[in-house]
This record gives structure tokens, sequence and C-alpha cells, in this order.
């Protein structure tokens, strides 16, 4: 980013003369005027700051075909893994569907769970599977599976 301060400069003072006059029209008092002025040079700095430390990054220069690597940015060449992100997350964990609610209390409150109740959650509502084939499939008779439900059913009312 490029920053002309005396261009800036001249930009900053002009609007802080039309504002000064503006705020004296309307009333207020220099120490209130000063406080404005205050926060706008606070403000100005910031740009400025930003703009000299903020170096561009020209993504048409990075087209594989185009050039060769040594011609890359320098920030491309030390932040190109922040680039790009491959999220797998969903499909390779087992709980991933739990990553999807957009509920805050209902995520915490799922996420809170033991891994055995998200499995049988995961199980319930995620493979759609009915309480005989999760009693199967964890070797426990249905009613066991009936009363784990009827809990993690309790539990959840609380945040829906």
């Amino acid at each position: 980013m490029e920053w002309n301060d005396g261009k800036e400069r001249a930009l900053l003072e002009r609007e802080q003369a039309k504002l000064r006059r503006e705020c004296l029209a309307a009333g207020m008092t220099e120490e209130q005027i000063q406080l404005l002025r205050s926060c706008d040079e606070d403000w100005y700095r910031g740009r400025r700051r930003e703009a000299r430390h903020t170096q561009s990054l020209n993504i048409t220069v990075f087209d594989e075909d185009d050039c060769d690597s040594d011609a890359k940015n320098p920030l491309l060449k030390k932040f190109l893994h922040k680039f790009s992100v491959e999220d797998n997350h969903f499909e390779t964990e087992r709980f991933g569907w739990i990553e999807q609610i957009e509920n805050k209390d209902l995520y915490m409150a799922v996420s809170s769970l033991s891994d055995s109740d998200k499995e049988i959650l995961t199980m319930l509502l995620y493979d759609g599977l009915k309480q005989k084939d999760i009693a199967e499939q964890r070797g426990v008779k249905k009613a066991a599976i009936s009363r784990k439900i009827g809990r993690l059913k309790e539990f959840l009312k609380n945040f829906l």
C-alpha cells in the first residue's frame, strides 16, 4: 500500500478545519472539539501505519503458467500454506455433523457428551438406525438403548 503523507495530512487538515467550524456553530466547546481532533489524529495515524506496513499481493502474477517460482511475491512464499485450506473434517470425523449445529448452546451441550452418547445420537439421527439396530450393533438390549435415548432427549430438551 502506498502512502503520500503530505497529501493525506493536507486532506486531514482541510477536513478538520471544516469540522471545527461546524462544531463551533453547533455550540461545542474548544475542549470537546479538541477531543474529536484527538480521535481523528489517532485514526489518521492508524491508517498511515497500516499503509506503511501492508504489502500489496498482486494475485495475477502468481499463475503458475505465467511465471516461474522465483518471481513470486515474498508474502506468497511465506504464507502460501495459509491461502488454501482443505476442510475434510466433516467427511473424516465420525461426529463431524456436530460442527454443523448452529445453536451455540445446543452445540456446546452435544459437544460435551461422552463419545458413547455421541455415537448413539449419530447412529440414531445421522445414520438413521432404529433402536433395535443400535442395540444389536452395540451388543446390548433394546431396553438399555431406549433408556439411554430417553435420557439424551431429556438432556437435549433444555437446549431447544
